[in-house]
């Protein structure tokens, strides 16, 4: 009797037991049903043993101790270039004021989900029908061959840049409008908006005697970079230009 209890009671704590009297049927022969749960319920019982007593690793396969000494993220470090440091936030700090909140400071992301489906409402595509070709006799003709210059023509520099004659030089430009309402080839109204330069206007435009004139000459206007050009749509006469150099 007391050793029957024993057995009971071993069984009760160790359920993997309660399968060793049933792993052979009545003929003698071995269940394989029981057999399969005998042997997942060690396998079990072996892993929770081997996690139990293994030491403690973290996600990345670091032991704890190992996890200790290293440094927290964005920690300072002995041996670290705090120069690094110092420029990267210079230059996100450069972004946020240029390119995402210039010039107020302020920047509302309701503006760009807005701005985002004005994009998506733009049409998109090549425009229907067949190009008209340029005059084959013109300078202007285009090549498949080579590039060609379409402007502006070369000006000549006046003043000192750096004490030194740089004589023909070239401006950089950021945006060019066209004045709509001029339509005929060699009458065309364009403006244009350089980076150092101002707004620029011809009256000639586009061939290669194409000329400009500065309309921004003026003690008044305290910066000459212009960012970018457009025509008020309901009065041509009227140009707006924006500030600045953030093309880039």
């Amino acid at each position: 009797m007391k050793k029957s209890s024993y057995t009971r009671s071993v069984v009760r704590h160790n359920p993997c037991l309660a399968v060793v009297p049933r792993l052979r049927d009545e003929g003698g022969f071995f269940d394989l049903r029981a057999l399969i749960g005998f042997t997942l319920c060690f396998a079990g019982v072996a892993l929770a043993l081997f996690a139990h007593f293994s030491p403690a690793t973290d996600r990345l396969g670091l032991s704890g101790a190992a996890k200790a000494s290293r440094p927290l993220p964005y920690m300072p470090a002995p041996g670290g270039r705090p120069e690094a440091e110092a420029a990267d936030l210079a230059r996100l700090e450069r972004f946020w004021n240029d390119r995402l909140t210039y010039p107020t400071g302020r920047f509302d992301p309701g503006w760009l989900r807005a701005a985002a489906v004005q994009h998506a409402r733009l049409p998109m595509g090549v425009p229907a029908g067949v190009p008209a070709k340029l005059n084959s006799r013109s300078p202007l003709t285009f090549t498949t061959t080579s590039f060609t210059p379409l402007g502006p023509q070369p000006e000549r520099m006046t003043g000192c840049s750096g004490c030194f004659d740089y004589t023909t030089t070239e401006g950089r430009v950021n945006s060019i409008a066209v004045d709509p309402t001029t339509t005929v080839n060699g009458s065309i109204v364009a403006y244009l908006g350089s980076v150092g330069g101002g707004v620029w206007k011809t009256t000639n435009c586009c061939s290669s005697t194409t000329t400009w004139s500065v309309v921004t000459d003026d003690p008044l206007i305290s910066t000459t970079a212009i960012d970018s050009v457009t025509i008020d749509p309901s009065d041509h006469n009227t140009v707006y230009a924006g500030t600045g150099d953030l093309n880039f």
